[in-house]
């Protein structure tokens, strides 16, 4: 396994991969079992896998957790390379946004609501840090995890719109025993609270049973996802039924697929996940 922390080394490197299909996983680092789960994925289908950790500073806004975000790069090579990864790349801030950085690649249509509402700089941090990444590693397969929904499709629609020769592979959320939805942030809970911020799973699967059944309105659903939320001490940053080919809420049925998602805090830790029908 080779780890590279120079871009140019980088570089140099990826040049000589002459006919090799590339497939790549793109983390901010604390790897659990679901960024492992992608990796795996690349590894039974790729030439070689090539995985960064980066905390991209740009997704973040002032009052988020970026000092903070949980970092553990010495455990993620260990665990990357028992998953037989070929090259890891470590960039520093530095070398990925210099000092006269200064654009932004933007989308304006999907990443308007949900996580872009409550996140004005999330989706433009994203969109912008993967543009630099892809075109640094060339790869054929891009691997993401589905429980960042939202992110999942404006990646798609980026690669479309600016005309990259990738595909990009949707991946199952991986969940704990008790159902919640892996995280990196999950590091700051204790297992006791992770047992109670399992609700966040249950809301989602009674809500998807209310929806199938039909027996009441979608606003009536909403309502009672947040009731049963706010009475066990989550505070609702929103709670969304939305068509997810638009990420628009929706008010009636509808046959094309349905996205049930929210984004809550439990303990003061932001944790988000989602159920598509």
């Amino acid at each position: 396994m080779k780890i590279f922390k120079s871009i140019k080394s980088f570089s140099a490197w990826r040049n000589k991969q002459q006919n090799k299909v590339i497939g790549f996983v793109p983390t901010m680092g604390a790897l659990h079992q679901g960024h492992l789960s992608l990796v795996q994925k690349s590894v039974q289908i790729c030439d070689i896998t090539i995985v960064t950790l980066f905390v991209n500073q740009l997704q973040f806004a002032p009052d988020e957790d970026f000092k903070n975000y949980p970092r553990n790069i010495k455990q993620d090579i260990k665990n990357l390379q028992l998953q037989h990864v070929d090259v890891i790349l470590i960039p520093s801030n530095n070398q990925m946004y210099n000092q006269k950085f200064s654009y932004c690649v933007s989308e304006y249509n999907l990443s308007k609501n949900l996580e872009g509402k409550s996140r004005p700089r999330f989706f433009n941090g994203v969109t912008t840090v993967l543009c630099k990444l892809f075109n640094l590693v060339l790869p054929q397969y891009v691997y993401f995890g589905c429980k960042d929904i939202q992110q999942l499709y404006i990646i798609k629609k980026m690669v479309l719109d600016l005309n990259y020769s990738i595909k990009i592979i949707g991946c199952p959320t991986i969940r704990e025993s008790n159902g919640l939805a892996m995280s990196s942030r999950n590091q700051y809970l204790s297992d006791q609270e992770k047992n109670k911020a399992a609700l966040i799973y249950r809301v989602l699967r009674l809500a998807k049973k209310s929806i199938q059944e039909k027996q009441k309105k979608i606003s009536e659903i909403k309502n009672e996802m947040s009731l049963k939320l706010l009475n066990n001490n989550f505070k609702i940053e929103y709670v969304s039924i939305a068509d997810v080919a638009t990420f628009k809420e929706i008010n009636q049925y509808k046959k094309s697929h349905t996205i049930i998602s929210l984004a809550v805090f439990y303990k003061n830790v932001r944790l988000i996940d989602n159920i598509l029908i």
